[in-house]
């Protein structure tokens, strides 16, 4: 797994490709310009997860390998999704309802909760629940910027104490 400074150099970069992507899309008229935008969004929310855990307890916890085999029931019901094989639209939900479940069960056993748990699992649910209403078509795909902001919040409250202090690249 890539060490704290190398997550936190593409988030800065996830930063700078999503603000070039806002100027080029709203002040130009170049062709496909939302997708430095896009690509910008993904560097800081995918980088912004690991960096999360990485730093977390989650990891360190029982609940952590439940959710790898959940990940694998997606994953397996993605590529049944991929083939047209039956039953993968339930395992994907069967995987994706399991990981906001365990998840949450994590989190409601923490004896302390700080303002950035509640974002992490406020994170979790929003992601894994509409990727399943997605899945479903009952929300659009714009739904998406939700999960974004939800991260670039998560990272500003773990990241401003740490800017302050001077040991963001610690």
């Amino acid at each position: 797994m890539p060490s704290s400074q190398t997550l936190t150099i593409l988030i800065i970069l996830g930063v700078l490709m999503t603000f070039t992507g806002l100027v080029l899309s709203n002040f130009t008229s170049i062709d496909n310009s939302d997708f430095l935008l896009t690509i910008g969004l993904w560097l800081i929310e995918v980088p912004g997860m690991f960096l999360l855990l990485l730093n977390g307890t989650f990891i360190k916890t029982i609940y952590s390998r439940i959710v790898m085999g959940l990940l694998a029931v997606v994953l397996i019901g993605s590529a049944f999704k991929i083939m047209h094989w039956p039953f993968q639209d339930i395992l994907i939900v069967i995987g994706c309802v399991g990981i906001v479940v365990v998840y949450l069960i994590h989190f409601i056993k923490k004896p302390v909760k700080k303002r950035l748990d509640y974002l992490k699992s406020t994170w979790v649910s929003v992601m894994y629940l509409g990727a399943v209403l997605r899945l479903y078509h009952m929300i659009p795909k714009d739904y998406r910027i939700l999960t974004t902001v939800l991260m670039i919040l998560a990272l500003m409250d773990y990241m401003l104490p740490k800017i302050k202090n001077k040991t963001l690249f610690e």
